[in-house]
C-alpha cells in the first residue's frame, strides 16, 4: 500500500469548471478538491503530465488559477486528471479556503449539530 503523501484534507464535490491550455478549452467536472488541487474528469486525452493549465472552478465568484496537470488517466466515464495549484494569489488562497469551510460544512452529518 501506498502512503499518503498529500498535506491537506480532500473533499468530495460535484461542480463544474474550465481548463484551458494552448490547444485544449474544455469544460470539466470537479470530483474532488483541497487546498493544493483538484481532481477533475473531462475530455482531456490531449493532456500530458506536466502540462501548465489555466482553471476555473465555477462558483460565486469564480476561482481562476494557474495550476499542473500531475497525473492522467482513462477510466471507464472519461479522463480524469489531478491539478496542483501554482502561484496561488493571497486573495485566491483565502477565496479556495472559504469555498473549502463551506464544503466541509455542507459535508458534516445533521446529529453533529443537535
Amino acid at each position: 500500500m501506498s502512503e499518503e503523501r498529500r498535506w491537506y484534507n480532500r473533499y468530495p464535490i460535484t461542480i463544474s469548471g474550465v481548463l484551458a491550455n494552448g490547444f485544449l478549452v474544455c469544460r470539466v467536472e470537479v470530483l474532488d478538491i483541497s487546498a493544493e488541487g483538484v481532481r477533475i474528469r473531462g475530455d482531456l486525452g490531449r493532456l500530458k503530465v506536466g502540462d501548465r493549465v489555466k482553471f476555473c472552478i465555477q462558483v460565486k465568484p469564480p476561482i481562476k488559477l494557474g495550476a499542473e496537470v500531475r497525473w492522467i488517466k482513462k477510466t471507464p466515464k472519461g479522463y480524469e486528471a489531478g491539478l496542483k495549484f501554482l502561484n496561488v494569489p493571497f486573495q485566491t488562497r483565502q477565496h479556495i479556503q472559504l469555498f473549502l469551510s463551506q464544503v466541509a460544512l455542507a459535508a458534516t452529518p445533521e446529529p453533529y449539530f443537535r
